[in-house]
């Protein structure tokens, strides 16, 4: 029993001097640690499609470059089924070829389409979705959008 009290002896003075770490002052260790935040918003671009016959934007989540040709070229690929299936859909040809020069103003569309299959409506897709884009960025439009096509060329076109 004596050996009993005096492991409990030990293992309380033990207990009592803590681990011997010294105390100490607040030490600086930068910012707190970044990452996943709840109500954080997801990177977004803005699509046109049709639906009942009018343009529509939609939203799609994005985490690339969002360039106005990277944008310009997720239109030419399509809805997807979820947007087919809600009724959205494309008067584009899928896969074509588009670039977007920003470099000055007008701003310039160029397509591997013919005008003739672009025009109205998927001129209208094109040239709404590069300005949503565009004002994403913080580019302006001032001067509106030109659009060269395989066969013609337009000038001065706005979202409307």
């Amino acid at each position: 029993m004596k050996l009993l009290r005096r492991f409990v002896a030990f293992a309380a003075v033990l207990a009592v001097a803590g681990c011997g770490i010294q105390p100490t002052g607040v030490i600086s260790a930068g910012d707190a640690p970044g990452g996943f935040q709840l109500g954080t918003p997801r990177p977004q671009i803005t699509l046109y499609f049709v639906y009942a016959g009018q343009l529509s934007p939609v939203q799609r989540a994005w985490a690339r470059d969002a360039t106005p040709t990277t944008v310009l070229t997720e239109l030419f690929g399509g809805p997807t089924r979820t947007e087919e299936q809600e009724g959205f859909y494309s008067m584009l040809s899928p896969g074509r070829h588009v670039t977007v020069d920003t470099s000055a103003q007008p701003v310039t569309v160029t397509v591997s389409e013919s005008m003739k299959l672009l025009y109205p409506v998927g001129l209208q897709q094109v040239v709404c979705t590069v300005s949503a884009s565009l004002a994403a960025s913080g580019q302006p439009v001032g001067k509106g959008i030109t659009v060269v096509a395989s066969d013609t060329k337009l000038e001065s076109l706005y979202c409307n």
